[in-house]
């Protein structure tokens, strides 16, 4: 078949499916997820359907990640029925959140297990590119992070209290954690995909670290210029191995050479750039959240009174604190205020023949016990969410692309802009897409 109902036969005559759902992230739209779409439906189209789910665009994504996997629950359920009306038979189901994407993807299966939707359809696929499953709260104690979690937790409304785990969603716990509890129907539902897979971001994804994508308690990648990385020859982007360098302290002049050029660029636009997107960005974050509660009031307030849940627990979480690609560009940049300087001089990195197609490529545990990285402050929630997860068996890739904003890369959200990050989303279709 193909994404849409549009291109829908009236009448299937019982022809079986495989139903996939592509979940777009904070201040997104169905459009950022675009060209992997496009990939995808090109390769299998005749074989799925594709759901590009577009209920929660834009500031819509601030208003919590419980209201929007509801949302999103009815949304593949509305388009399920259509499927069913027209005679299909959906056979399995897939799928693929980016960014908080994933974490409203946690939610929304967790929501159609509880529906009933998996005694009729198989829980196939389950994957996340560059998803915060930790939250995004940092706890080591420097200035940035301080700040940094003040801030998201505070203008992003509902959705920033809870990736600051600073939310009490359910018996005074964090959603992030509530998410993770193998005693509830999200994590039951997570368990019972035959695949669970995930991408993370190594080199220059602020937005989201490499550990809270990845489900570990180490940053390897941090110290970038005392490895040496080895990719895979047919998908460079993905890394193959990761190996601490003998000398260390030794500079590459040739990863100095290639990174000088934007330490000047930057240092030169910094002072100008900087307070533009500082102010354009903060004051439509608050214009936004402050609209996002008043939004979650109103459905808190409808729902209660029609007597339906608001959300998967027993009441709605409290609130206990009070776009298009140029206005999302420039919030994303405001929250991500390091983005503009280099991480370091970049590691040499080499390609490796890696295993043949259809096989995993690298094993992350082994790489980052490679690098004797120290743990993470981590909050027990984040700790507690961390060990039930990797509980679970999942295929990780971690992922190295050499731009100055990887967490847009790796889906290409932008083709024009992102077109670096190509090659991890061929591996996903060719090689991690189980039909």
């Amino acid at each position: 078949m193909t994404c849409g109902i549009e291109n829908l036969e009236e009448d299937a005559a019982g022809k079986e499916i495989h139903f996939v759902v592509w979940v777009h992230g904070l201040w997104g739209n169905p459009g950022h997820l675009k060209y992997f779409v496009e990939q995808l439906d090109e390769k299998y189209g005749d074989q799925i359907h594709i759901l590009n789910a577009k209920c929660n665009t834009s500031e819509y994504t601030y208003d919590g990640i419980d209201i929007c996997g509801e949302r999103l629950t009815e949304e593949i359920m509305e388009e399920y029925k259509i499927l069913k009306d027209r005679n299909y038979k959906v056979t399995k189901f897939s799928i693929i959140g980016y960014s908080l994407g994933g974490l409203v993807s946690r939610y929304a299966i967790g929501a159609l297990s509880d529906d009933g939707f998996f005694k009729e359809v198989e829980p196939w696929l389950f994957t996340t590119f560059a998803t915060p499953h930790l939250g995004i709260r940092r706890e080591d104690d420097t200035t940035y992070n301080k700040v940094f979690n003040w801030v998201s937790s505070r203008i992003l409304s509902k959705t920033g209290e809870q990736l600051q785990l600073v939310d009490e969603y359910e018996d005074d716990k964090p959603l992030i954690h509530v998410l993770a509890d193998p005693g509830k129907v999200f994590y039951k539902a997570l368990s019972t995909f035959k695949y669970r897979k995930l991408y993370a971001n190594t080199y220059n994804d602020r937005t989201v670290p490499f550990w809270t994508a990845a489900i570990v308690d180490v940053n390897p990648f941090d110290n970038m210029d005392k490895l040496n990385i080895t990719t895979n020859k047919n998908w460079p982007s993905i890394i193959e191995s990761v190996q601490l360098k003998e000398e260390a302290s030794t500079v590459d002049t040739m990863a100095l050479a290639k990174s000088l050029p934007r330490y000047i660029i930057a240092g030169v636009a910094a002072p100008i750039v900087v307070p533009i997107w500082l102010t354009f960005a903060l004051s439509t974050l608050t214009v936004q959240s402050a609209r996002s509660r008043r939004r979650v009031q109103q459905i808190i307030d409808t729902r209660t009174r029609e007597g339906k849940r608001v959300t998967r627990m027993s009441q709605a979480s409290p609130f206990s604190i009070v776009t298009s690609d140029i206005e999302e560009g420039s919030i994303e940049a405001a929250m991500n205020i390091k983005g503009l300087f280099p991480s370091g001089s970049t590691s040499p990195v080499t390609e490796s023949a890696g295993e043949i197609l259809g096989k995993p490529t690298g094993d992350l545990y082994s790489m980052i016990e490679s690098c004797n990285s120290q743990s993470l402050l981590l909050l027990q929630a984040q700790k507690d969410a961390l060990k039930h997860l990797n509980s679970l068996k999942w295929e990780k890739h971690a992922v190295y692309i050499d731009t100055l904003n990887a967490h847009g890369a790796i889906i290409v959200r932008n083709k024009r802009f992102y077109s670096t990050g190509k090659d991890v989303v061929r591996h996903f279709v060719d090689n991690a897409f189980v039909i």
